[in-house]
């Protein structure tokens, strides 16, 4: 299983490293380019494309492993399957409609997602498509986040189960919508959803979930490939297309996932360590949500009052924000694995997090570092001739003063 899991990530990472480089030569010569403007930063036209790549280096992987599982499956012995690895592939078979389903939900998100990169669409018009993709791969495959602890005096199976997908419709759309809006710095989005998809690994594979972990390693794979290239200053950006695509797989495999504890199962497990995971592409796009209502603006008009804006603003630069994010998001996302792991990773996890923090106390340190060295410069008044008249009457022209 190992060697699988290793392939799915290493094919991804080469297939994304591929395309996006080809994508980095065959986007500016036809125009498939973001140019500056606006409330952009960049000062330059920058290629489009990395989206292709993560969405085609995910689906090729995801794809082939589910149709090799449903292969194995209908004719035991046609591929050269481990006998240990029998019982995996069989459980991966059962549940490859439902892949179908979500990955074809990927690609009509990736689809508007590329139509949007070429002609704007308006927010509205994206939260409507990510809405009704979102609705129509919940109804169809009867993916539900669990809430039944939280329903079970709710006798009627037909609300209970309706609530549930209303929930899990929402989760999608709220975390599609997060990352896409993350996407306003060079390497942010892709950066920050790589290290939640590796907590999100993490808990899985502690928990035995390899169908979930292959999953993941794939979707890592693509973004990793494409985060080459997009690391600050970016060579190519995702669009719409790469960030609304992660946003939803992310969702949905975080659904797919059993949050259970090998030795106890806690209600609150399937509702908060996703939440936990995900914290920071939330926290942005709640935070910024609530700096517009606050100062009543259209919640949906863009503006550049996000988490990597205010970071901006207090004097670091395009790296050491996406530095800080980082480190943010790693401290809180490896939190959500801490009850999954054995008594040696609950004593590593808390010191990692306590290094992540102390690096960000560092980042703001050297930020009012700098501002203080320049602020010195700044107050100095600049030399002045002595023939030069002086600030006041003696620079007024000739004449009654009044």
């Amino acid at each position: 299983m190992d060697i699988i899991l290793t392939l799915a990530f290493c094919v991804a990472f080469v297939t994304s490293l591929i395309v996006t480089a080809l994508a980095l030569r065959v986007a500016p010569r036809i125009g498939f380019v973001d140019r500056p403007g606006g409330r952009k930063v960049h000062e330059r036209a920058v290629p489009f494309g990395g989206g292709v790549a993560i969405v085609l280096a995910t689906c090729l992987v995801v794809g082939a492993a589910a149709a090799g599982a449903a292969l194995s499956a209908r004719a035991p012995g046609l591929l050269p399957i481990p006998p240990a690895l029998s019982e995996d592939i069989t459980r991966a078979a059962a549940r490859v409609p439902l892949l179908l389903y979500i990955l074809g939900g990927g690609l009509l998100i990736a689809l508007f997602g590329l139509w949007d990169d070429i002609r704007p669409r308006s927010p509205a018009a994206k939260f409507t498509a990510q809405f009704l993709v979102a609705v129509v791969v919940v109804a169809a495959s009867g993916l539900r986040i669990s809430l039944n602890p939280f329903l079970e005096r709710l006798h009627q199976s037909e609300i209970r189960d309706l609530l549930q997908a209303a929930v899990t419709v929402l989760w999608i759309v709220l975390l599609t919508n997060s990352f896409n809006l993350l996407d306003n710095m060079d390497g942010l989005s892709s950066t920050v959803s790589f290290i939640c998809a590796g907590a999100l690994l993490i808990l899985a594979v502690q928990t035995g979930q390899f169908l979930i972990a292959g999953f993941l390693l794939a979707l890592m794979g693509a973004i990793l490939g494409f985060l080459y290239f997009n690391f600050p200053p970016a060579g190519i950006f995702m669009g719409d297309m790469g960030a609304m695509f992660i946003g939803y797989m992310l969702a949905t495999i975080s659904v797919l996932t059993t949050f259970v504890n090998r030795e106890q199962f806690n209600p609150l497990f399937p509702v908060l360590v996703p939440l936990i995971i995900f914290a920071v592409p939330i926290y942005d796009a709640l935070s910024v949500v609530a700096i517009r209502m606050h100062h009543r603006r259209p919640i949906m008009k863009g503006d550049r009052n996000h988490f990597s804006h205010r970071m901006r603003r207090l004097g670091m630069n395009g790296r050491r924000v996406l530095l800080t994010i980082a480190l943010v998001t790693l401290a809180t996302s490896l939190g959500a694995t801490v009850p999954y792991g054995p008594p040696s990773w609950q004593v590593v996890i808390p010191a990692v997090q306590a290094i992540c923090v102390m690096c960000v106390i560092m980042q703001l340190e050297l930020v009012s570092v700098q501002i203080e060295c320049l602020e010195p410069e700044s107050k100095q008044a600049p030399a002045r001739d002595s023939s030069e008249p002086r600030s006041g009457e003696d620079a007024r022209p000739p004449g009654p003063h009044h």
